[in-house]
């Protein structure tokens, strides 16, 4: 498990629903749950570093805790950050890539995701002022093409916070949990998940076991009268309990991060948050 990461960005808490919102879920929730789903294994990348001779779990790791700092410097969304993981793990199945050429490879995946959700993404300018000066304009153009030529153009994946929204949304509408109860445990597992993008451990699991695992622990966390109900994922028995104690484990080495990462009146209701001090 990745070592406790200094975090001071406060996750803000989930935007309320509108009517509209779970109108539009009642119509068309279902139907993209089921696209989305059945492009999971299409995106899914597995052992991203086997062929990799320089890049290992623990860069990796290193790489992915700058990339969240720059990540909330600029207040992105939590999709962007999602892509921005999965493209880079896509690449290095494709890839060997160069230990000096690695962070250059960090904010060209960060700019392509944020050119797909971001109304303003960064400048290459900004993001490579972040880099010390180390790699030039046209350095990160041709890295971008690469990528873009490696993946075949095709960078729409699935993502956990794809499958956290929608989980919420279904418990809603299903009446097993009340809209603040539902968005207190959204927040929640959204920190949780930032926290597994970082850890090459779990890049064994699709973003749908892991959203919906985020979301179980987070009721637990937040002693919720009505859990997740682990059935709506259809993911089997095995699965779940095995990601659901690996979780519970990354949370308990990085408590101390998840405690500045989320807002303090979700934090002080955590039932795992008295152990912690």
């Amino acid at each position: 498990m990745s070592a406790a990461r200094d975090c001071s960005f406060l996750l803000g808490p989930a935007q309320p629903l509108t009517a509209l919102d779970l109108q539009t879920f009642r119509e068309y929730g279902q139907s993209c749950y089921d696209f989305r789903k059945a492009q999971e294994s299409l995106f899914h990348p597995r052992e991203s570093l086997a062929r990799q001779p320089q890049v290992t779990a623990e860069s990796r790791c290193k790489l992915l805790s700058w990339l969240l700092q720059v990540h909330r410097q600029f207040g992105l969304s939590f999709e962007s950050l999602c892509l921005t993981v999965n493209t880079l793990d896509r690449f290095l199945l494709t890839t060997p890539v160069a230990a000096d050429c690695f962070q250059l490879l960090g904010v060209t995946c960060l700019l392509i995701a944020c050119k797909q959700v971001e109304v303003h993404p960064p400048r290459m300018k900004q993001l490579l002022a972040l880099c010390g000066g180390a790699f030039s304009r046209q350095q990160l153009c041709n890295l971008e093409c690469i990528v873009l030529h490696k993946l075949h153009f095709s960078l729409g994946a699935p993502t956990i916070n794809f499958f956290l929204e929608h989980f919420t949304h279904s418990r809603m509408e299903a009446g097993q949990a009340e809209i603040t109860e539902a968005l207190e445990a959204q927040t929640l597992a959204r920190g949780v998940a930032e926290l597994s993008l970082t850890d090459y451990a779990f890049t064994t699991y699709t973003p749908s076991l892991l959203a919906i695992c985020c979301l179980a622990l987070a009721d637990r966390m937040l002693r919720h009268q009505h859990p997740m109900d682990l059935r709506l994922g259809e993911h089997p028995e095995a699965s779940l309990q095995d990601c659901l104690g690996k979780l519970q484990k990354l949370v308990s080495i990085n408590s101390s991060s998840l405690t500045h990462m989320l807002p303090p009146q979700i934090w002080e209701r955590c039932s795992l948050a008295q152990s912690w001090k």
